[in-house]
């Protein structure tokens, strides 16, 4: 046996092992690095491109998940006892129109809390309800359903859970109204993304622009399918308010959704 050439075989064996190792070492320090210097550089990425995040607590976490909303089948006699000094109507089975025996008059000051008032002495399920837009020229004001506080949306398709119809003298004369039951889906609740994080993904998607404002993060519930069955699937969603802009970013998954 050549034990010199043996030895040799082992000293290069062992050399080439002891730089494989000291490579994978060094792969992994860099990742860390790499992974440190990505978290380190959001805050820089803003400043250099002179976008100002003003909202409260923009790294505050909740807990979410997709839910299930069914529109209500209404009877004729669920009407009775219930809606008082109004005359409502069927449309169809999950459509009501009801006409107010006396017009309400709105306070334009507190639109808001005008609008409140209304829908706990008019509307069933009222305070389930919330403001989306007031349109002057059209004279109605278009509002959403909630869930726990949050806004069901449908993105900008204008599809109103509930409109009041205005006169010139800013009452409400008659309204139309859809209500869901709405079920969450408890097995898929995680940790919704924070919305410094959904901002990052805009940032990263390059949606947007330097010399912007970031004045609002709201958090609802969205979808973008068209509803053509009485039950629709909501996915969490912030809304992200940059300058006059409107951006959407899924909460669970933090893609940027495409509005058209």
């Amino acid at each position: 046996m050549d034990w010199s050439r043996t030895k040799t075989i082992f000293i290069v064996t062992f050399f080439c092992l002891n730089i494989f190792l000291g490579y994978q070492l060094y792969e992994k320090q860099q990742q860390g690095e790499v992974s440190d210097l990505f978290e380190a550089t959001f805050s820089e990425r803003l400043e250099a491109s002179r976008i100002e995040i003003d909202i409260e607590d923009p790294d505050n976490t909740v807990e979410g998940a997709p839910i299930t909303g069914t529109l209500r089948s209404f009877q004729e006699n669920f009407f009775e006892g219930v809606l008082d000094r109004q005359e409502p109507v069927l449309l169809n089975e999950t459509t009501l129109q009801s006409e107010l025996e006396s017009p309400y008059r709105l306070v334009g000051a507190n639109l808001t809390a005008s609008v409140g008032a209304f829908l706990q002495q008019y509307v069933y399920e009222g305070d389930q309800y919330e403001i989306a837009v007031f349109n002057e020229e059209e004279q109605y004001i278009g509002l959403y359903q909630t869930y726990k506080g949050r806004k069901i949306d449908q993105y900008e398709r204008n599809d109103f859970h509930l409109i009041l119809y205005i006169s010139e003298d800013f009452e409400v004369e008659r309204y139309v109204q859809n209500y869901m039951s709405i079920s969450e889906q408890e097995s898929r609740e995680q940790e919704l993304l924070s919305p410094s994080k959904a901002i990052e993904s805009l940032l990263d998607a390059n949606q947007i622009r330097p010399d912007t404002t970031i004045s609002e993060a709201q958090l609802g519930y969205y979808s973008t399918i068209q509803l053509e069955a009485n039950f629709q699937v909501y996915a969490p969603v912030w809304r992200i308010k940059a300058n006059d802009e409107y951006y959407f970013v899924d909460a669970l998954n933090g893609e940027v959704q495409s509005v058209s």
